[in-house]
């Protein structure tokens, strides 16, 4: 099994820190326009396009926490209101709602490649099956065969 470690500046799956990205999204959560907010990120290299990739990254992101979390906020609060509801008013909204999905046994959930999110538990040996059909307990659907 392969792990890598990143740091809490770097925002995963993505070219530009994470605190960039941040102040990207929370200029637009107040109402600037795409332009307005993403000079930074321009200056940094991305292409025109890569502004609203973001705020598409981060619309799934707060969709699988709505949905592995659905009772931790109102889930009428969009994007960064939803994580300022879940983790708390403060600085850094992408890294301390992937701070609490860890901390809730689920992988990060912004901008994380990873496909697999809630974490198993250890099986014999202390191994984890990630095969469905070999996992203890897997139990198939009604219409299986």
């Amino acid at each position: 099994m392969t792990h890598a470690v990143m740091p809490s500046f770097s925002l995963p799956g993505t070219s530009i820190g994470t605190e960039e990205a941040e102040r990207y999204l929370a200029a637009r959560s107040r109402g600037a326009s795409r332009a307005q907010a993403g000079r930074e990120l321009l200056a940094c290299g991305v292409n025109e396009g890569y502004p609203k990739a973001l705020e598409g990254m981060l619309e799934t992101a707060v969709k699988r926490g709505k949905a592995l979390f659905a009772r931790a906020a109102d889930p009428r609060l969009y994007e960064l209101a939803w994580i300022e509801a879940v983790c708390g008013a403060a600085a850094r909204p992408l890294f301390r709602l992937n701070r609490y999905a860890l901390a809730h046994g689920v992988n990060a959930l912004c901008f994380c490649r990873c496909t697999i999110l809630l974490f198993g538990r250890t099986g014999a040996g202390g191994r984890v099956s990630h095969k469905q059909g070999s996992a203890p307990g897997f139990r198939p659907p009604v219409d299986f065969w």
